[in-house]
């Protein structure tokens, strides 16, 4: 479980990442409403803290004892925030390079 929770903290930051140059350098729009009228700054840090927050909760309490649902749940996020990071690099690397 762990592995997973750590994955996912990591996928959400370097999502965050690629959203904040993306949002800093005009190549992508937020599409999240609630976010789209806050900082980039802002942005990246309430996402790197609610996912850490999250996984900890996850492993803290104990979650795991939902066996497989939740880790079927954990690799759908997973999957999710690995599409969400080859579009961001399919919008970033024309511009960067």
């Amino acid at each position: 479980m762990s592995i997973l929770a750590i994955l996912i903290v990591v996928l959400n930051a370097v999502d965050g990442v690629l959203t904040y140059i993306g949002l800093k350098t005009s190549q992508m729009v937020e599409l999240n409403p609630v976010l789209r009228m806050m900082q980039p700054e802002s942005v990246l840090f309430i996402k790197v803290l609610l996912s850490g927050l999250l996984c900890y909760i996850i492993y803290k309490k104990g979650l795991m004892r939902f066996g497989r649902k939740l880790r079927i749940l954990l690799w759908i996020v997973v999957i999710m925030y690995t599409s969400v990071i080859i579009l961001h690099l399919f919008w970033l690397i024309p511009f960067l390079f």
